[in-house]
């Protein structure tokens, strides 16, 4: 466990020395800022369907959600092994008394760290908003937590992609295609028309499950599911570190 918070550790020190975190930072919390307006905007509309809530809109109902997981996460990961490959220290670290287990769980927890502390930071704008006006903080939470679940998967695929490559540019290509790929199945259950393969679809979207946690339902089949996908592209990144080529 020790190896592990080292590692994790290294990992966050070597994100935040980069001056691509802060200005990944700056960019999101502009974005979500911009965001947040918009939809205190929209809700303030006499014309707006009364049932929506902060919640739903701020957490996956709007384009600039997506568009921020899928950018945020390639952006994160793409140096996790690409950089190591390519100074030649993943061999070295590879080596040292720790298991590849460790390494891959290092840059993954490093990265999500990163990810979660960046989606925390937006809970500002919801005490801002609290000082004006009550509301419920359970959908708040709920949203939060599936934000961090599906934070989760996508920093999975992006540290898998980045373990494929030496070049960081094409590692986060790579995530990004991937996770645009993984976001269109959702878009799938329009054009099938047989009901259990419409179930099969919808539990497979990760679209579809947060606007669940958004609207304050916590159900453990997406947990199970945000998980499962987590683990399988992790296990994933370790068979290749364990294979002479994924070293190289």
């Amino acid at each position: 466990m020790s190896n592990l918070i080292a590692l994790t550790l290294r990992e966050l020190k070597a994100l935040w020395y980069s001056p691509i975190a802060y200005v990944v930072g700056a960019l999101f919390l502009l974005m979500q800022g911009w965001v947040f307006w918009l939809i205190l905007a929209v809700l303030n509309d006499p014309r707006m369907d009364p049932s929506w809530t902060m919640g739903q809109f701020f957490f996956g109902g709007t384009f600039f959600y997506w568009f921020s997981v899928l950018v945020t996460a390639p952006l994160l990961t793409m140096r996790t092994f690409s950089e190591e490959k390519r100074t030649g220290t993943l061999e070295t670290l590879l080596t040292a008394p720790v298991t590849d287990t460790q390494v891959v769980l290092s840059k993954f927890l490093g990265a999500w760290i990163a990810y979660v502390l960046l989606w925390a930071s937006t809970v500002v704008f919801f005490l801002a908003l609290r000082r004006l006006t009550p509301f419920d903080w359970g959908p708040i939470l709920t949203g939060y937590l599936g934000t961090w679940l599906v934070g989760a998967v996508v920093i999975a695929i992006g540290v898998l992609a980045s373990s494929l490559t030496r070049n960081q540019v094409v590692a986060a290509v790579v995530a990004f295609v991937t996770l645009m790929l993984f976001f269109s199945l959702g878009l799938l259950d329009a054009l099938v028309h047989e009901p259990q393969a419409s179930e099969t679809i919808r539990y497979l979207s990760l679209i579809e499950h947060l606007r669940e946690f958004a609207k304050g339902i916590l159900d453990t089949r997406p947990v199970a599911f945000y998980l499962t996908v987590t683990l399988a592209c992790l296990f994933l990144t370790g068979r290749i570190l364990g294979s002479p080529r994924g070293r190289s």
